[in-house]
């Protein structure tokens, strides 16, 4: 089927740069897991996301994800958490924070540890523990999404798995 660009916000492409035209835009080459993106210099960051699929267990696909802020706007790392935890208030209906301490990574690094439970329906009640790591004025935030049970099962084994991050900028 042919694209409609009658409709709003589509418009007829345009005609393709040609190799040699394209190769004079200034452009910054993103370097992924697999792949590399060239990005114009103007007006693109990286806000990667990484995300790591665990166990399936009392019918939850259990995550951990690693988000990278690269320029942090802020230098000390409990307004950076703040930040963070601000955030999650405002957004996520349901959520309510049960725990925040200041602990070390295994590798030395001071971290924020959180803790929160949320209802995003309202038979459905999840754990969610986080690390908020500054380091290098690059923010990072573990997050681990639980069941009341696999926080009990699971939980130990992520956490180890957590407090092993270590940035390598």
């Amino acid at each position: 089927m042919a694209p409609n660009y009658s409709r709003p916000g589509f418009s007829q492409p345009k005609k393709p740069l040609s190799p040699e035209a394209a190769s004079t835009e200034p452009v910054t080459t993103f370097q992924g897991n697999t792949f590399t993106l060239n990005l114009p210099d103007e007006g693109w960051q990286d806000r990667t996301i990484y995300t790591f699929t665990g166990p399936l267990d009392d019918d939850f696909q259990h995550t951990v994800t690693v988000s990278v802020d690269p320029e942090a706007e802020v230098e000390a790392l409990l307004d950076y958490a703040d930040v963070q935890i601000r955030v999650l208030e405002t957004k996520l209906k349901g959520w309510r924070l049960l725990l925040k301490e200041k602990i070390k990574l295994n590798n030395g690094l001071p971290a924020y540890r959180t803790v929160a439970v949320w209802y995003p329906a309202e038979d459905l009640r999840l754990y969610l523990e986080q690390l908020y790591v500054l380091h290098q004025q690059t923010g990072y935030i573990v997050t681990a999404t639980f069941t009341k049970k696999t926080r009990e099962t699971l939980g130990p084994k992520v956490e180890r798995m957590m407090l092993g991050f270590e940035p390598v900028r």
